[in-house]
């Protein structure tokens, strides 16, 4: 009964180890230990590894499985503990079969081979560059260091005491593991402390940087806000805004509010101005130092710490003590996670230069002791009965110096890591130093802010500082700002190559230059193609010398590649103070008066006036009226005319409408060319051709006449790939028979790549559809394109019908186009017929079918129906038989 009790007593032992361990298990996955800068440790795999051990392979899976319901439900940590059961299965399937290894070394091999790739392309996904190679070192240094704390506890704990039946041996320590332990014992802790010794330090730095970088900016906004104290609360915020955008390239952001935490001043984008601003609706904020606090992005904690830490902010915040104001400086942590990374991979790859020379001097070490101790045992074994047979015994000399060679290595591991603190030391004053230069340069900075890196003229920011001290200046009187634009830019960097384009601008700036004269005439680069010549002058007349200067300059050609280049410019001018007072609008009327020389082909100077603002203006609330009404899906409207022959409809056309609330009736000529330079006739012409299938079936299924409808198509349609497609999906969805269903198109479809438009054409007649060739004669017309598409009817235009009763000439050139249709089986048909003489001449020429206001004219769908309504009932027999 005893016995039994004992039993009992060491099954609650291991039951209750077993507990111990899964529980704590699940207490480490669920609390990692997060330092700043986003680097976290966890001790789960030292519990894992000890129930592995201790109770075998499956016992460990079902613990590391049932870790999974205690870690937050997303990708990151998912995955993370995917690869750390990866790694407990991998160790546990070494020892399955009992094999003979140290543990460290089983679990460096998993991370030597599998674990490190595995990490690697998990962190990769998004993280890259120093936080990637941190990332990854972290995980593997966190698991090695694991499972050497759980080799270590198996080593020295006497865990055998709380098993029954000898299932584990006495702790029984090797010489070798003890050296292997200490060994390891000297790499990672002053890895450890030499680690956190360097984070502290470059803590310490970054705190002081910015604390010196704030008070320097803060004093300037005192000192600005104690000068204008008497200046309006609208003139301060302006002044600040002001001051606050020259700083935008400092490395940093701020932005300052009101006692009523509204943002007055701001040089991000982010931070809206005039409305209330809290940076912890985004961020959770954290204190980092005394002054300074971390904020970390919100809605980013199932993701890497170190990821969460690279998108926070250090913030600093202080209040104005001469105003009522706020200051907030935000600085990007990134930048500053980026020196601590590197130091820590600096500090690791010198660790492993140690580890490597440690392993092998103490591997030498220990082999020469235990063959000592080896001879010593051979000695020693049986030693009673020698001594009692008066055996001698020839004693191994004893190498004590290896003892003493032992501690020497560790004196020299001490001073190699009193080296490594040393170069930690040296890193950081190189830090400071670079941290001194990078002030110093600070101004060099600013300048080169101001400047193109391309061509070496003045920036975009340089020319609106520059025109914004010309108006402020009393003595301006009067400057021009001259838009200059290459017209073959495009072309060139499409057919040369983008180093062929950039050397064109760099041979424009070049000619320019030479027009450049201090205090008069500047000459900038906004970007892309786009010069500005600002013109300080006394009156527009003398504006003309600098437009003469830079057609001259331009009239000469551009040597490249062993070629010789014209190049155009396109020119636009505004005046200061006639067409505006003020930069922006400066800068638009140039920018419209260059546009406008643009369309005239270039080459031509064109100063703006008030004709060309209206113009503008008038395409511009068309342009967005026409974006509202695609995106809402509502506003244009289908109208129908019928087309006729011998009193019956043999067909119908279907015309686009538009009828807007506030621009009122907007006719298709004024609309549809805005649609097609801003890209949105595709969509139009999507919205058209469906209604009208649509519209066209549900009146075949009303018993109505079955007819085919025409649809107008833009000649964009063939620059694209889609329209097969789209019309495929069309006559999917009305449920319309291809037969059914005309396109439209004009002879312009067929300036750009005739060769793929014919294959486009090809492919639609082989759905079905009808295509026929609008405003035939008027336009581009090639009569090879009759002879080699698949055309199934030709419109002749309104300009040979008008008027043909009256001209002889007319009706020659339109019984010509008549006898060539007739030849080729081609439907042909004339629109635009309003009066009966001129019906009357057409049917007289020949049989073709009429469309115009003589028969109807454009109705809505109620219009249409009726008509057809009206048709079928006085011709129900013809379109019965047909």
């Amino acid at each position: 009964m005893l016995g039994f009790n004992k039993i009992v007593h060491r099954i609650n032992k291991e039951v209750f180890l077993f507990l111990a361990l899964m529980g704590l298990t699940f207490l480490t996955v669920g609390l990692p230990i997060n330092f700043m800068y986003g680097i976290t440790i966890s001790f789960t795999s030292v519990f894992l590894f000890l129930v592995l051990r201790l109770f075998g392979l499956r016992w460990a899976m079902l613990v590391a499985v049932l870790t999974f319901v205690f870690i937050p439900q997303d990708f990151t940590n998912i995955v993370y503990h995917g690869i750390l059961l990866l790694e407990i299965f991998f160790v546990g399937l070494f020892f399955y079969k009992r094999r003979s290894a140290k543990m460290f070394f089983v679990d460096l091999l998993f991370w030597g081979t599998i674990g490190c790739i595995a990490v690697l392309l998990f962190y990769s996904s998004f993280l890259s560059g120093n936080s990637l190679y941190f990332q990854v070192c972290e995980d593997i240094i966190n698991g090695l260091f694991n499972v050497f704390v759980a080799d270590m506890l198996l080593a020295y704990v006497p865990f055998y005491k709380m098993f029954s039946h000898q299932k584990l041996s006495k702790n029984n320590i090797s010489v070798h593991q003890f050296l292997s332990h200490v060994t390891l014992m000297a790499i990672f802790v002053p890895f450890f402390l030499s680690a956190t010794s360097s984070m502290m330090q470059a803590t310490n730095f970054i705190t002081s940087y910015i604390e010196e970088v704030t008070e320097t900016s803060i004093n300037r906004l005192e000192e600005l806000a104690r000068l204008d104290s008497n200046d309006s609360n609208e003139t301060i915020a302006q002044q600040l805004q002001g001051i606050i955008s020259r700083n935008e390239s400092a490395g940093y952001s701020f932005y300052i509010t009101n006692k009523e935490n509204d943002v007055i001043a701001s040089n991000t984008d982010g931070i809206p101005l005039n409305q209330a601003y809290d940076v912890k609706d985004d961020y959770e904020v954290e204190a980092f130092s005394a002054n300074i606090l971390a904020a970390l992005p919100k809605g980013e904690e199932s993701s890497s710490q170190v990821e969460r830490w690279s998108n926070g902010q250090f913030i600093y915040e202080k209040s104005l003590d001469s105003s009522s104001l706020n200051v907030v400086l935000e600085f990007p942590i990134a930048p500053y996670q980026g020196i601590v990374f590197r130091s820590f991979l600096n500090q690791l790859v010198y660790s492993l230069i140690l580890a490597f020379f440690l392993f092998i001097l103490v591997g030498t070490v220990s082999r020469i002791f235990m063959n000592n101790l080896r001879k010593l045992t051979v000695v020693t074994t049986g030693l009673p009965q020698k001594l009692k047979k008066l055996e001698n015994v020839q004693w191994p000399h004893s190498y004590v110096a290896e003892l003493r060679t032992l501690t020497r290595n560790l004196m020299v591991m001490a001073d190699k890591i009193k080296e490594l603190f040393q170069d930690s030391h040296t890193m950081n004053e190189k830090l400071t130093d670079q941290t001194h230069q990078l002030k110093k340069s600070e101004d060099q900075l600013h300048h080169l802010a101001f400047y193109d890196a391309l061509t070496q003229l003045p920036n975009r920011l340089h020319f609106q500082n520059y025109v914004r001290n010309l108006i402020k200046q009393e003595s301006t009187k009067c400057f021009a700002v001259i838009f200059i634009d290459l017209n073959q830019f495009k072309q060139i960097n499409d057919t040369l190559g983008h180093d062929a384009g950039d050397t064109l601008l760099q041979l424009t700036a070049d000619k320019l230059k030479k027009l450049h004269r201090e205090q008069e005439r500047e000459i900038f680069r906004l970007g892309g193609d786009e010069f500005v010549i600002v013109h300080n002058v006394e009156n527009e007349d003398k504006v003309s010398s600098s437009l003469y200067a830079v057609f001259q300059e331009f009239a000469n050609p551009f040597s490249m590649q062993d070629q010789m280049l014209f190049i155009t410019p396109s020119v636009g001018v505004s005046m200061y103070p006639r067409d505006g007072e003020d930069l922006d609008t400066l800068v638009k009327y140039a920018d419209i008066a260059m546009y406008i020389s643009k369309e005239k082909g270039g080459n031509v100077a064109q100063f703006f006036d008030e004709s060309m603002r209206n113009r503008f203006q008038e395409q511009l609330i068309i342009e967005n009226a026409l974006r509202q009404v695609v995106d809402c899906g509502c506003g244009f409207e289908l109208f129908y005319q019928p087309k006729m022959k011998s009193d019956r409809i043999t067909g119908m056309e279907a015309l686009l409408r538009w009828n807007h609330p506030e621009l009122g009736v907007v006719p298709p000529s004024s609309f549809i060319p805005v649609a097609e330079e801003i890209g949105l006739i595709l969509q139009i012409d999507e919205w058209a051709l469906y209604q009208a299938c649509k519209q066209n079936k549900q009146w075949q299924d009303q018993g109505l006449l079955k007819v085919p409808v025409s649809v107008n198509i833009s000649a964009k349609h063939f620059q694209q790939d889609l329209l097969v497609s789209l019309i495929e999906k069309v006559l999917a969805e009305s449920g319309m028979e291809p037969k059914y269903l005309k396109l439209e198109i004009t002879e312009s479809v067929f300036i750009k790549d005739p060769e793929h438009v014919a294959i486009v054409i090809e492919k639609l007649k082989s759905l079905g559809v009808l295509i026929s060739i609008d405003d035939f004669g008027k336009g581009y017309s090639s009569l090879n394109h009759l002879l080699e598409l698949p055309i199934d009817e030709v419109k002749i235009d309104r300009l040979f019908v008008e008027g043909i009763d009256l001209d002889p000439k007319k009706g020659l050139l339109v019984n010509s186009i008549l006898d060539i249709a007739n030849g080729l089986h081609l439907n042909i048909v004339a629109e635009g017929v309003e009066t009966e003489w001129e019906q009357a001449t057409l049917e007289e020429i020949g049989d073709f079918e009429l469309q115009g206001y003589l028969f109807s004219r454009p109705v809505d769908k109620d219009g249409m129906e009726k008509f057809l309504s009206k048709k079928v009932s006085r011709h129900s027999e013809y379109y019965s038989e047909n």
